[in-house]
């Protein structure tokens, strides 16, 4: 079961809002993998031949690459932005409007600072980015382990909130390698996807501060709830209900909870 744990990190005078279940949660990785290689602050480094550092900036730490600003995947179909475009939002609670675009196939936040300035959101730091593009939506920043058991960062869209169990999707983007012409079959450029999303709820069972991956199969959900399995199939059935929509998981674990 893949699961994602969160828990509690001041960034500077940012304080958390007091709701959902990521108020009182620390990103800080116990397992001190980062998905960048962490500096002095303000000290250079160099990565692929261009000059990167991290800063220290009202967001916490960021990572800063130069060349962050321009296009990075030149030549290949696709994107892997959710938004192409930056967006306006409201980042945990700084009051200025900032500029952001989510890249779902690395699973990072990009903040545009200036004209020429692009940074990356750490992932020691809880962020809640609300969209003011009247879109409605909410993200959060946090690490999970994947089916490997490998820790990670990821942004996470708040579907549902209530008092029982809070619901999220992790929108993926996978990328696909070029291939070379063979035969009668043409050459083909690398290209990014849009592929299934992932949905991760609360957790239900424990309780413990971690978000648990909802499967896709229906005999992987239904061993979450062993004891109530064959009412909630026969629910799921009679409803028509699909494990793929956010409506309809909703729909299920509430159900499932009444059994309960």
């Amino acid at each position: 079961m893949e699961i994602l744990e969160k828990e509690t990190v001041n960034s500077y005078s940012c304080s958390l809002p007091e709701y959902s279940y990521f108020r009182s949660l620390n990103f800080y990785s116990k397992m001190k993998q980062r998905r960048y290689i962490l500096i002095l602050i303000f000290t250079g480094f160099i990565i692929d031949g261009s000059f990167a550092q991290e800063l220290r900036t009202q967001f916490g730490d960021v990572y800063y690459d130069v060349n962050m600003h321009r296009g990075q995947y030149n030549g290949t179909l696709g994107s892997p932005y959710l938004n192409e475009v930056f967006v306006p939002c409201k980042i945990n609670e700084i009051p200025e409007t900032q500029l952001a675009r989510f890249n779902a196939y690395n699973g990072t936040v990009e903040v545009k600072i200036s004209k020429t300035k692009v940074v990356l959101l750490g992932d020691a730091v809880t962020y809640i980015i609300r969209l003011n593009d009247g879109s409605g939506k909410t993200y959060y920043t946090g690490n999970y382990y994947d089916s490997k058991g490998e820790l990670k960062n990821s942004f996470f869209e708040l579907i549902h909130e209530s008092d029982a169990f809070d619901l999220y999707l992790k929108e993926n983007i996978k990328y696909n390698k070029a291939v070379k012409a063979e035969g009668y079959k043409d050459a083909e450029p690398p290209s990014f996807k849009k592929a299934d999303g992932s949905y991760f709820i609360t957790d239900l069972w424990e309780k413990t501060p971690r978000l648990v991956l909802l499967p896709k199969r229906t005999s992987a959900f239904m061993e979450l709830f062993p004891g109530q399995a064959k009412a909630l199939k026969k629910f799921s059935r009679e409803q028509k209900l699909k494990l793929d929509n956010a409506e309809d998981l909703v729909q299920i674990i509430n159900h499932a909870l009444l059994l309960n």
